[in-house]
């Protein structure tokens, strides 16, 4: 089986609200077939000059987006879930319009959120806004992605099987689950074994080493994983990410405190090679 492979865009910009297209020439020139945009710092992103880059580049486009504390689907207060589900539709509309076949990310409640005193209730709410949501992704055709994250980072949900307890309080077949190795070496008891678990729901995979550098470093044995994808019957896109620059925004926002690589570019392209050879 192969496997379409893909790079996250901000791997070569500074801040959130850069102009992500700028650098898909970049993603184009280390062979990669696609990029992963963020709709992260809003929906102004200009997806219509993205799609026009996209398509002369020959890169296909996949969305994620995040949630923030007053755009919460988890949060107590209806006003507050309201402006999340509508922040998820509206980036549906721009996967669409970009095409997409997913909306991924941490789609379910804010990144680095923890809410005070306790988290009763937060899971159910969560699940019952993205129920109403998936409806209309399934009308866009377009699967919802829940990215797995590791426990400093969420209390959601640290594992697959967690995840996958929770798509099942969810209850639509358009939401899914995302796996990232970077979080997995930290939570699971073994990768492969994670992603035979989830075979049948995994909407996206992302790739990096344990030390969230590129993978062709780190300890990861890559074979197994590729081949519990195999099983699983994943034929979606794998997409390395990683935020590299310790010195600038999307690296310290990620906790990146020391620079990842000495050479972004050499280390992409080496990235791309080493996915299509190892894990795609």
């Amino acid at each position: 089986m192969t496997r379409r492979v893909g790079i996250e865009i901000f791997y070569w910009l500074d801040n959130w609200s850069d102009d992500q297209s700028s650098v898909f020439g970049k993603a184009a020139e280390a062979g990669y077939d696609g990029v992963e945009i963020s709709l992260v710092a809003g929906l102004d992103v200009g997806v219509a000059r993205m799609e026009r880059t996209a398509a002369s580049l020959g890169l296909d486009v996949l969305c994620s987006t995040g949630l923030s504390p007053t755009m919460d689907i988890s949060s107590p207060d209806p006003a507050i879930r309201s402006a999340g589900a509508d922040h998820l539709r509206r980036s549906l509309d721009q996967a669409a319009q970009l095409r997409s076949p997913i909306l991924g990310g941490v789609t379910f409640a804010p990144w680095m959120g923890f809410p005070e005193g306790g988290h009763d209730g937060y899971r159910r709410r969560s699940a019952e806004a993205l129920h109403d949501v998936a409806g209309y992704a399934a009308t866009l055709g377009i699967d919802i992605c829940l990215e797995v994250l590791n426990r400093f980072e969420t209390f959601m949900f640290n594992t697959v099987a967690d995840c996958l307890r929770f798509i099942d309080m969810v209850d639509h077949p358009s939401v899914k689950v995302e796996l990232d190795t970077f979080h997995m070496n930290m939570e699971e008891d073994d990768l492969a074994g994670a992603v035979r678990l989830a075979s049948g729901r995994i909407g996206h995979v992302q790739v990096a080493a344990n030390n969230r550098r590129a993978p062709q470093y780190g300890h990861i044995d890559w074979h197994p994983f590729r081949e519990a994808l195999d099983e699983a019957g994943y034929d979606g896109w794998v997409v390395f990410e990683t935020f590299p620059n310790s010195k600038v925004e999307t690296g310290q926002a990620t906790y990146a405190w020391r620079d990842l690589t000495d050479d972004p570019d050499r280390d992409a392209t080496d990235a791309a090679r080493f996915i299509r050879e190892n894990i795609a």
